[in-house]
């Protein structure tokens, strides 16, 4: 079992999400994150022009299984690419125990995904 997270742009978000979903891969979180960096962007607020170094980015992170590791990666390098070369971030990490809670009434239940 391996951890993906990946940090893309907001308006490449759409087209992973579709690519991950579309090849089985529906089970993930993501969340609105803020990146620094050395290059400002020039945002608008309210017909104000302010420089920002902080970009707004979309962090994903989700469990693959060891055979599907290469398609999730593959996936979100396509989908996911901008061509520009500070624009997204990938990282892969090992995850040595993984488990399902499965819940029914009062019993609770993890399952070991393997």
């Amino acid at each position: 079992m391996r951890k993906l997270e990946a940090i893309i742009r907001k308006s490449k978000f759409k087209k992973v999400k579709k690519a991950l979903i579309d090849s089985g891969l529906s089970s993930f979180n993501y969340r609105l994150t803020r990146c620094i960096s050395e290059t400002s962007e020039t945002r608008f607020y309210r017909g104000v022009e302010f420089d920002s170094k902080a970009t707004e980015r979309i962090f994903l992170s989700l469990y693959v299984k060891e055979e599907n590791i290469e398609t999730a990666i593959n996936i979100i390098k396509k989908s996911g690419s901008t061509g520009d070369a500070d624009d997204s971030y990938l990282a892969v990490f090992h995850a040595n125990e993984a488990y399902k809670l499965q819940g029914g009434g009062d019993e609770d239940q993890l399952i070991e995904i393997n």
